[in-house]
């Protein structure tokens, strides 16, 4: 197995659980690792054992950015699974080739559709920070039971070529052609790292294209059983503690290895 040059997180149930307070002291942790990482060299390659560190997230730019800024990164993230890809040290946001005006306005037709039968009578928000997809947003995960099959339905009838994902308190709407996979292989291109030298952590349905594709796959221990059943390991700790136990594996298999990884194909 190739020494992992790139550890990849979600953020959303796996650097901080949605609505709760920060653990701040596993995100200062992984700070400190993100330092001591420093950045790729120009053939993917990390300047010590310790791989480093970026983010993959269904959140929009503003809030990736934030928390990239928050652990002090210098990789570039990506955000809206993989739509948009912002680069701490240039400052400078790319979208996917894959967002097209003729998917934006498929995405228009999903946030009326959100408006009108979603939103009215309940606490779910239209997310409004995202480009590349539609979705809302709620504190109770009952709204998103809810509403679930409709949305469901509604795509299948009317947007046949887009797909569903969602958590405990969101729903996305996007394209089959801009996923969490699509995205790391678009960075990994960027960055000349291949998927087998990437470790990713991620806790719900929309992460499992990814964990499927890198080199080692981890999930939180509150990560959901779908989740759980495809990793190829399962941390005992859960949300930002359950990551940083995920990267410190990762530090260990490559100092027990010899310090190269692979270039992208």
């Amino acid at each position: 197995m190739s020494p992992i040059a790139l550890f990849v997180s979600d953020i959303d149930g796996c650097l901080a659980a949605p609505y709760q307070p920060y653990d701040l002291d596993r995100l200062q942790a992984l700070a400190a690792h993100a330092h001591a990482a420093g950045a790729l060299s120009d053939n993917g390659t990390p300047p010590t054992a310790r791989p480093v560190l970026t983010l993959c997230s269904g959140r929009p730019y503003s809030y990736v950015e934030a928390m990239a800024q928050t652990l002090g990164l210098v990789t570039p993230v990506l955000f809206e699974s993989g739509a948009g890809r912002f680069d701490p040290v240039a400052a400078q946001t790319t979208w996917h080739p894959a967002l097209t005006d003729e998917l934006e306005e498929q995405l228009d037709t999903m946030r009326a559709w959100f408006r009108t039968e979603a939103i009215p009578g309940t606490k779910i928000s239209l997310d409004h920070a995202k480009r590349a997809q539609a979705g809302i947003v709620t504190p109770d995960p009952a709204e998103i039971q809810a509403i679930r099959p409709k949305a469901l339905a509604f795509v299948e009838n009317h947007l046949p070529g887009l797909k569903v994902f969602t958590t405990d308190v969101s729903i996305d709407v996007l394209s089959p052609q801009i996923t969490k996979r699509a995205g790391l292989e678009w960075l990994g291109a960027h960055l000349n790292v291949s998927l087998a030298s990437m470790a990713y952590i991620g806790d719900t349905d929309g992460d499992i294209v990814a964990l499927e594709a890198v080199g080692r796959s981890f999930a939180p221990t509150n990560a959901h059983a779908s989740v759980k059943s495809c990793v190829d390991h399962v941390t005992q700790d859960a949300v930002a503690a359950g990551t940083l136990a995920a990267y410190q594996q990762c530090m260990a298999h490559n100092n027990a290895r010899p310090c190269h990884t692979e270039r992208a194909s």
